[in-house]
């Protein structure tokens, strides 16, 4: 699934040689942010990570009709 460009942002004061872009992937929204002023991670870097960790958070989560292991919420709380 291809991420959907949403904006772009200028960065003022101290982060004035920031362009920050926002994406929506899978439902959920991120950024990535490229520095002119100096090298950073590759966009594509940091799109790869970020589309990571969203895939990891909706992933583990539940979907509808699909039954929750109280086994496993125990668990989660320290019981």
């Amino acid at each position: 699934m291809k991420a959907k460009f949403i904006g772009k942002y200028y960065g003022t004061g101290y982060d004035r040689n920031c362009v920050y872009l926002e994406y929506e992937y899978r439902g959920m929204t991120y950024t990535v942010m490229e520095n002119r002023a100096k090298g950073n991670e590759p966009l594509s870097w940091q799109h790869k990570t970020e589309q990571s960790r969203i895939d990891a958070i909706l992933d583990q989560k539940p979907t509808q009709g699909e039954p929750i292991d109280l086994d496993e919420i125990w668990t989660m709380l320290g019981w």
